[in-house]
């Protein structure tokens, strides 16, 4: 009996992820491929009538039916990329986000040229201080995530990119001492009453980190009162959040004397806010 052929299980496979509500399945299927493979988009393409086995096929299969439960494919694949970085991903973390990217370039462009110390709040796999540790060498960068199965991923991370990260283990900063620069952070934002609303591949994310109270203010809220013990004068902190949040995060600044500013993403949507801490404050 002849042994299936590359493009023809990929053509199945494709078929099989729109079938399952996955509307870019083609492309989805060519990066289960070459990531199981081991080959490049452009190899899967010259090697279309490259023969598999049936070890390989049934490795293949496994990882297209766990995308076709909706499992997030950076988990199926195991990796994802984040500003040029090929991060290690795995249930304890979020899956990094295109948006987070945005607030990457936000803060890069935004900073101040005598930044010192960075600190990333709830860095989940180290995708923010990783990030920012590779873009600015110079920059003394400190991370910090209540889960200790996310900070293995992130500390795994860093070690295998070779990118200096001190990291922290805590309920978001309240057991480090400022002052810094510069502080961003990602933190659950989705209101529980959310929860209905949200696509099917979040339920096999981490919930602590997507979810905080009814309306997905409850850590924000938590940081911004902590922000000027944290923060020098006219330092910043960079917030990423729903895009319902613009009021309740400028009433939360003003309450603690912090200066706020809401910038939308490429969306058109408010997604990132960038709180600085007056002189006085």
């Amino acid at each position: 009996m002849s042994l299936p052929l590359l493009m023809d299980l990929v053509k199945r496979s494709a078929d099989y992820l729109v079938g399952h509500g996955i509307a870019n399945g083609r492309r989805e299927a060519e990066w289960i491929f070459s990531e199981g493979l081991n080959l490049t988009r452009l190899e899967l393409y010259t090697r279309f009538d490259m023969p598999l086995d049936e070890e390989e096929v049934g490795r293949l299969r496994a990882l297209v039916q766990r995308r076709g439960r909706r499992e997030p494919l950076a988990y199926v694949l195991g990796n994802q990329e984040f500003c040029g970085l090929k991060l290690t991903v795995t249930p304890a973390v979020l899956v990094p986000r295109p948006e987070t990217e945005e607030l990457v370039e936000r803060v890069l462009a935004d900073a101040p040229e005598a930044v010192a110390r960075l600190l990333d709040i709830g860095t989940g796999s180290g995708a923010l201080a990783l990030a920012f540790a590779h873009a600015r060498p110079g920059w003394n960068v400190a991370a910090t995530d209540v889960s200790p199965d996310a900070l293995e991923v992130a500390k795994a991370n860093a070690s295998r990119l070779g990118l200096a990260v001190t990291f922290h283990r805590g309920d978001l900063a309240s057991h480090l001492q400022g002052p810094f620069d510069l502080i961003v952070a990602n933190l659950p934002y989705v209101g529980e009453d959310e929860r209905d609303e949200c696509d099917p591949e979040l339920a096999f994310e981490p919930s602590v980190a997507l979810f905080a109270g009814p309306d997905g203010m409850d850590c924000l809220r938590r940081l911004i009162a902590d922000a000027g013990r944290l923060l020098v004068p006219r330092g910043r902190m960079w917030l990423e959040h729903g895009w319902r949040h613009r009021q309740a995060l400028a009433a939360a600044c003003a309450q603690h004397g912090l200066e706020a500013c809401t910038i939308p993403d490429l969306a058109g949507k408010d997604r990132f806010t960038r709180v600085t801490k007056p002189d006085a404050a």
